[in-house]
């Protein structure tokens, strides 16, 4: 733990202007709510991920920009797949 946040030291626990709002608030519930871990990616020099609860699941790329009318859906449908849950609009 680095400074009060789980998991990767430096990571940041919260999405802020790195990622689309599109899929800021998706990120938001999942770590708030659900107990999912995020990293910005800055340590790392990469995309932010998204690390389920459930350490056996494989951590998610989170898209950084929202590229095509399909991204959002398919993100959601990655996020299921690893045992989030969110509702659909």
């Amino acid at each position: 733990m680095v400074n009060g946040i789980r998991g990767v030291g430096g990571g940041g626990g919260r999405p802020g202007r790195e990622l689309p709002k599109e899929f800021r608030g998706i990120v938001s519930e999942l770590v708030d709510k659900q107990g999912w871990r995020y990293d910005n990616g800055a340590r790392r020099g990469g995309h932010p991920r998204l690390y389920p609860p459930d350490p056996a699941q494989p951590p998610l790329s989170v898209p950084t920009t929202a590229g095509d009318r399909r991204s959002l859906g398919n993100f959601v449908a990655q996020v299921r797949r690893l045992g989030g849950r969110w509702r659909t609009r």
